[in-house]
């Protein structure tokens, strides 16, 4: 075997079984609406994405840790499980009480900080093949980490003495200190194939967690041309990924890593959001949708689409500044965001209406992109 090349990395069964723990708190989360008939508040939504930003970093970090450090080693399995166990402590505190469960809940996140603040230190000291750079990045990471779970644990004894919640600044002051990381992290490309495998797979879990949502679409109380509608939405949005996962994306890019990872951090609140704006729509009385439940899966969808288009700037050489499908894209869903805050309150409508923008956008990816293709693939299955 050639000695210069680089060994392919590959994802690893402990890091799968790791991410199932995320549609578990995910769907916990989900349930906040479950008990919701109208459009849920504004409070409700803001608890919803606070909850589901926290868990998600939780994930950035770990698969960041993993992608570059991490090996088969009992030292790392340890640690994976330990935060499993603690993200289930999470996930019963993560809903319309929360802030009941607030030792319980910010006591858990605090400890998987410290943990994953562990680790980065173990590996900085107890690692092998490690230069200048490698520290520099373990250094780093073990300070934010460390802050951060300092700022959550901390937030306990001030929220018991005043009910001030101000646990939302140590998640800002995590995301912001790893964009700030950029300039480390850029000086060495991340393993690009297997971060993209990692992305991929929370997103196919994520969607899984769709298909179950859509479920309130099977009831006796729903039509036949109601539940397929939801069927193929569900189906369209996914083979959208799918073919820019296998056809576009550039899996061999030399990259950092953040952006990508911040990319699929939205892309899961998107596809989850979605999911709660179709299991709103499902609970429409006699078939008419409300007009905050049509503009919020008007968003979610317009989010989801406009994310994947980000995606492009990690595509194949031959698929860069692609102006005229980015234009073409942008106006699909504008005339479908139009169409829904006109016409959209007809869930048959609506449905129909949001199949026509998901297949639309779906075949015009692939006509605009099979000209540059050899081979055209979805999942490697079909010929």
């Amino acid at each position: 075997m050639d000695q210069g090349k680089k060994v392919e990395k590959k994802v690893e069964y402990v890091e799968l079984f790791y991410d199932l723990i995320f549609v578990y708190s995910l769907r916990t989360i989900n349930a906040l609406f479950h008990d919701v008939e109208g459009f849920p508040p504004l409070g409700l939504i803001a608890t919803f994405l606070f909850l589901t930003v926290v868990i998600l970093q939780v994930w950035y970090n770990t698969t960041m840790f993993f992608n570059r450090y991490g090996r088969k080693s009992l030292r790392d399995y340890i640690s994976i499980f330990i935060n499993m166990y603690l993200l289930y402590y999470m996930a019963d505190g993560a809903n319309s009480e929360w802030l009941n469960h607030y030792i319980r809940y910010h006591g858990a996140w605090g400890l998987i900080m410290l943990n994953l603040a562990y680790r980065n230190w173990d590996k900085m000291y107890f690692g092998t093949h490690l230069d200048e750079l490698d520290h520099r990045i373990l250094r780093s990471n073990c300070i934010t980490m460390l802050v951060e779970a300092v700022i959550i644990l901390l937030s306990i004894p001030i929220h018991q003495l005043t009910g001030i919640v101000v646990s939302p600044v140590a998640l800002i002051f995590g995301y912001i200190a790893k964009a700030l990381e950029h300039r480390l992290y850029r000086q060495r490309s991340v393993d690009f194939p297997h971060l993209s495998e990692r992305c991929l797979l929370l997103v196919i879990l994520t969607f899984g967690e769709m298909i179950i949502g859509i479920s309130s679409f099977f009831t006796e109380q729903q039509s036949l041309i109601h539940n397929v509608m939801a069927f193929l939405i569900v189906i369209g949005m996914f083979l959208l990924y799918g073919f820019f996962y296998d056809n576009v994306l550039d899996h061999n890019r030399n990259t950092s890593g953040l952006g990508y990872l911040t990319i699929h951090v939205a892309l899961i609140l998107a596809i989850n959001s979605t999911t709660i704006a179709l299991e709103l729509v499902a609970r429409a009385s006699e078939g008419m949708v409300e007009f905050q439940k049509s503009l919020f899966l008007v968003l979610t969808m317009a989010a989801y689409y406009c994310l994947i288009l980000l995606t492009e700037q990690y595509c194949k050489p031959a698929f860069h500044k692609d102006g005229q499908f980015i234009g073409i894209v942008f106006s699909i869903l504008l005339m479908y965001a139009l169409f829904m805050l006109l016409g959209g309150n007809s869930m048959i409508v609506g449905g129909l209406a949001t199949i026509i923008m998901v297949y639309g956008i779906l075949i015009f990816a692939i006509h605009t992109h099979k000209g540059r293709l050899k081979k055209l693939q979805f999942g490697g299955y079909l010929e």
